[in-house]
């Protein structure tokens, strides 16, 4: 189960962040439409729960200061 808030901070970013013309591909489970990816959080199934984990590292990456050190590399 995704926490309540880390699913509407999540939810926020894919909102704001991502362009409707997107498509995420995930691997052997195929492409999925901003819309499609809201409905598999929304239903916290596998699809769901990697686009969280996904997201999850990412804010990780800024917050510690990861991401910013290998864009400078």
């Amino acid at each position: 189960m995704i926490n309540k808030n880390v699913k509407e901070l999540v939810l926020w970013r894919l909102e704001t962040s991502v362009p409707e013309h997107f498509k995420l591909s995930v691997g052997a489970k195929g492409s999925f439409t901003k819309k499609e990816l809201k409905e598999h959080i929304q239903k916290e199934d596998d699809i769901g729960l990697a686009f969280v984990d996904l997201q999850l590292n990412f804010i990780k990456a800024l917050t510690n200061g990861e991401f910013s050190k290998s864009l400078a590399e």
